[in-house]
């Protein structure tokens, strides 16, 4: 090829010029340009570029991927040796002063975009199309000496493991790949390559030369499988190259429905560019009967572009640890440059005889001038029966505090938890802080933190965690641990006050501990008495220093004595920094934490000030009561004589019964863990009182009499409760997150039998129907029904994504609906599971469990909140879902809706504010806004609202209608 890429160009459209070279979509509609149209453009600008006497040297070219891609490229090479690209939105100044372009070509999209660069005028412009291209002449000034004279192109390192590089790329490091990736991909001319990577990221020239040597179509498009997948596969893509971290960007739905669907056109994913954290998700959305291959690339720019490949097989790679680096492809050798001759792991080196690339931008100290015959990647790889493994970068594993910390590892295990989508591990060493990023559609940061404190030695345990809609990505489309560290933002020290400090230890010591407990129950014991490291105590320190830095640093050595209580350390912290004083005064102030304290405020608090008559509705807050922690789960009420009682659970661990009009507490029951789940009241045969029994987060269960707060019993099953009982014929039942469901008989506690339903947690609460059927939701998609007098799965359906909504039941306990979190709603019957109707108009999650309103026969309204910030209002008529209304509220709702009167409804959204609306319009008629968020449910008795409050209390509100 005497004049590289142009000869290629020149040749394909010799053999195939009525073909399609290049597709692009716009706005539904698909223009095509043939192999022929492009070879006349190419000429064209071939002719212009000799008009200025461009013979030698390089060619910069800023643009975006776009039609003429080619036909520049092919100029380029005909009128030049070398070309690079460059992206528009860089620092064009200090890369053109560094590379000494001879030519720069800009090609713009938009007629007002401006036409200068560095204050200099274009010496020629061109029309092609809809693009103007501005070609500046750089003869005069540039004196490049660093490049090689070979025909090449010029392509810069993504900067995210080390600085920025520019490489010379010569056309034979490059063309093996072209030959093998065509024979190993079976890349045809009927093939369609989505043209996805930024052209200043190599990879793109593997899209651009794969298709123009076979003859193929480039499409450009939006990256939307709706429009890379369309009905009407003519346009579809047959092969897709692209970096892990921008495919797994997709929604679980996209995946599974488009990309990988039994009749998707996709013939080769090639993922590469970054390691591979995602096996488990691949293997769930992969339909059986899907034909896509899968392959993972493995490469460096530093020896353009790929080093090996290897097809993934999902039925035989269980996780992330067994994707291999593959074969090599041609000219290319791998070796693992072991640490110790016992180690099975080493550096990972290239070498290649003829696949030589130039380094142009000097290193520090030395000229990197010198062609490169082996390339150090800075990667480490693991030999296991005579295969490469991959295990991250050598900057990867950092000291952490003595301790060394592989960050590739972290990801791998966090990749495990079922619903992450993607997930970074970053290093701050100014902090010291291990943070870990990561995206979920409904993994909240506390449950990953729980899975992972499990999974990993607490030397390996994450300082924050922090849930993000999707990682960042630089331009090459990889995860950049950089722009993860900027997007950091370090907590700055605030005054703290006494109490302010006991609440951030006791926040650190249960998070660093991965215990819940009060400040009474530990402050008589030293750190490790409570389960604490030296390793801990360093970690738990260093965050705290980040608040409060005199603090962290000078309770660190009292806590590693072993000799001083907590209290004693706080105590003596305090004198050191000068708050005694501050104690006395902050103490009067301070309410009462003792078991029987309440609070009750009889004073009528008016929230609306103005006269009755120009209010809709009254609020007045009858009563609020302290439970010493947020209250997220939701009040239950009972009646037990002539008297109304309220019972609810606290993140406190305290139980309590509350008088529901005067709000005196009747009784409190005191567990070692948070507590979400509701109360189940029950009043039946055998229990001679009326009961409560209610699970925690540490796997307690307790039943007590409602009444007086006596404990009848109380057991531990060792997982987490957060789904509400519910009770039969002598008999508990009671959900928890091993995906069990536990018969318990109610009088002594004893676990009669344990019905696995899935492997996955249950969060949702149990509804029992008909006296006979258990139905149940589980954070792995399943909707199921137990049938108790056989204690066996009556029936068991699998939706697409979690359930944390409780079924409702309708129609005399005829049909069962199950809300997903992804805004699916269906309805099955109880007793077969049949499938009945299904509604898709809900536009975000949904965590709300849903309310259900017969409104005549054979006519119900389902009312349900959600996360896009709106309750919605579903008639069913004759077995028909249709949206009857729906109603933006001002954030999340989590809560359930539920009804004042015929006429009303009451919504919960998760900032805190009370919403009352028209049961059949949905219009707000007043809002009451509580003192912090709430996730709680409200219960209505009468005129009275009940309902808990992120601010550690349970309210009663008692509305007054001005209607």
């Amino acid at each position: 090829m005497k004049r590289g890429y142009y000869d290629v160009f020149v040749r394909t459209c010799a053999i195939y010029p009525s073909n399609i070279a290049i597709r692009q979509y716009n706005n539904g509609y698909y223009s095509t340009y043939t192999y022929s149209e492009l070879y006349g453009i190419c000429e064209y600008i071939s002719q212009n570029l000799q008009q200025l006497n461009c013979t030698k040297g390089i060619v910069g070219l800023i643009s975006e991927r776009n039609i003429i891609v080619p036909c520049v490229i092919a100029a380029a090479h005909k009128s030049c040796t070398t070309f690079m690209f460059l992206d528009p939105s860089q620092d064009l100044e200090s890369i053109i002063n560094e590379i000494k372009f001879n030519f720069i070509i800009s090609i713009k999209t938009k007629e007002n975009d401006p036409d200068t660069l560095l204050n200099r005028r274009p010496d020629k412009s061109i029309v092609v199309f809809n693009l103007t291209l501005h070609i500046f002449n750089f003869q005069l000034s540039s004196t490049n000496s660093h490049y090689g004279p070979e025909y090449s192109f010029i392509a810069m390192t993504s900067g995210s493991t080390g600085d920025p590089k520019h490489i010379q790329v010569p056309i034979q490091c490059i063309q093996p790949n072209l030959d093998d990736l065509t024979k190993l991909f079976d890349i045809t001319q009927e093939d369609v390559i989505y043209f996805s990577t930024p052209l200043t990221f190599d990879p793109s020239m593997i899209e651009i030369l794969i298709t123009c040597i076979n003859g193929a179509s480039l499409l450009i498009a939006p990256e939307k499988p709706d429009i890379l997948f369309p009905g009407n596969t003519q346009n579809a893509i047959t092969f897709w190259q692209t970096t892990p971290s921008k495919f797994f960007q997709f929604s679980n739905a996209d995946i599974k429905n488009k990309i990988f669907s039994p009749q998707s056109t996709l013939k080769v994913l090639a993922l590469g560019g970054e390691p591979l954290n995602g096996i488990i998700r691949l293997k769930e959305l992969k339909h059986a009967q899907n034909k896509t291959k899968l392959f993972m690339l493995y490469g460096v720019t530093e020896m353009s572009c790929w080093a090996s490949v290897a097809e993934l097989d999902l039925t035989k790679i269980i996780s992330d640890l067994e994707v291999p680096l593959g074969n090599c492809l041609s000219e290319t050798d791998i070796i693992v440059e072991r640490f110790k001759e016992t180690s099975d792991t080493g550096k990972i080196v290239l070498m290649s005889k003829t696949r030589k690339c130039v380094v142009l931008n000097k290193s520090i100290g030395t000229e990197e001038q010198s062609s490169l015959k082996f390339v150090d990647t800075g990667d480490i790889g693991e030999i296991r029966n005579g295969t490469i493994y991959y295990r991250g970068r050598r900057d990867d594993v950092i000291k952490r505090f003595g301790h060394k910390v592989n960050l590739q590892h972290i990801e791998i295990v966090i990749m495990q938890c079922p619903r992450v989508k993607t997930c970074s591990c970053v290093w701050l060493p100014k902090p010291f802080l291990l943070v870990v990023y990561f995206s979920s559609e409904s993994l909240t940061s506390q449950e990953l933190s729980d899975f992972l404190k499990c999974k990993l030695d607490d030397k390996q345990w994450p300082d924050k965690i922090i849930r993000v809609d999707n990682l960042p990505t630089n331009a090459h489309g990889k995860i950049s641990r950089q722009m993860l560290a900027q997007m950091f933002e370090k907590v700055l020290p605030i005054p703290q006050s006494v109490n302010s400090l006991k609440v951030l230890l006791l926040k650190e010591l249960k998070v660093s501990l991965n215990k819940t407990f009060t400040y009474d129950e530990i402050k008589d014991k030293d750190f490790f008495s409570l389960g604490g490291t030296s390793f801990l105590a360093i970690s738990m320190c260093n965050k705290l220093s980040l608040t409060c830095p005199e603090f962290g640093k000078f309770i660190l050595p009292y806590l590693l004595t072993q000799k001083s209580t907590m209290d004693q350390v706080m105590q003596i912290a305090l004198k050191e920094l000068h708050m005694e004083n501050k104690t006395k005064k902050r103490l009067k102030r301070t309410r009462s934490t003792s078991e029987s304290h309440f609070s009750a405020s009889h004073s009528v608090k008016k929230i609306m000030e103005s006269s009755p008559s120009s209010n809709p509705v009254d609020f007045i807050v009858a009563w609020s009561f302290d439970t010493g922690k947020c209250v997220d789960a939701s009040p239950t009420l009972f009646q037990h004589g002539y008297k109304l009682y309220v019972t609810v659970g606290s993140h406190s661990g305290k139980i309590v019964v509350v008088d529901a009009i005067s709000g005196l507490m009747q009784g409190l029951i005191k567990v070692k863990s948070r507590v979400e789940a509701s109360v189940y009241c029950c009043n039946e045969a055998p229990l001679t009182a009326p009961c409560g029994i209610v699970g925690a987060h540490d796997g307690t269960i307790v039943c007590f009499k409602l009444e007086n707060c006596i404990e009848i019993w109380r057991i531990n099953i060792g997982f987490m409760i957060k789904s509400k009982a519910t009770f039969c014929k002598g008999q508990f039942y009671v959900a928890a997150y091993d995906g069990n469901i536990r018969c318990i008989d109610a009088m002594t506690g004893k676990i009669i039998l344990t019905i696995n339903v899935a492997e996955q947690a249950i969060s949702a609460d149990l509804v029992l129907a008909k006296k006979e059927f258990i139905l149940l939701g589980t954070l792995s998609g399943v909707c199921a029904s137990t049938h108790i007098e056989t204690k066996t799965i009556a029936w068991r359906g699998t939706l697409s994504s979690p359930v944390f909504a409780a079924p409702v039941l309708y129609d005399n306990d005829k049909y069962v609906i199950f809300a997903e979190v992804n805004g699916e709603i269906h309805c099955r019957t109880v007793e077969k599971g049949i499938k009945i109707w299904k509604y898709q108009g809900a536009k975000g999650n949904i965590f709300s469990s849903l309310f259900v309103k017969e409104i005549d026969k054979l006519r119900w309204q389902i009312i349900f909140g959600c996360h896009d910030n709106k309750v919605y209002c579903i008639n069913i008529k004759n077995f028909q879902p249709s949206l009857n209304w729906k109603t933006q509220l001002s954030s999340p709702v989590y809560s359930t809706p539920c009804s004042l009167s015929d006429k009303l409804i009451i919504a919960a959204s998760n900032n805190g504010i009370l919403s009352i609306l028209e049961a059949e319009t949905g219009i707000v008629i007043a809002d009451y806004q509580l003192p912090n968020e709430t996730f709680s449910t409200p219960a209505v008795y009468g005129d009275y609202i009940f309902i808990g409050c992120r601010n550690d209390n349970l309210y009663a509100i008692k509305y007054v209608l001005n209607l």
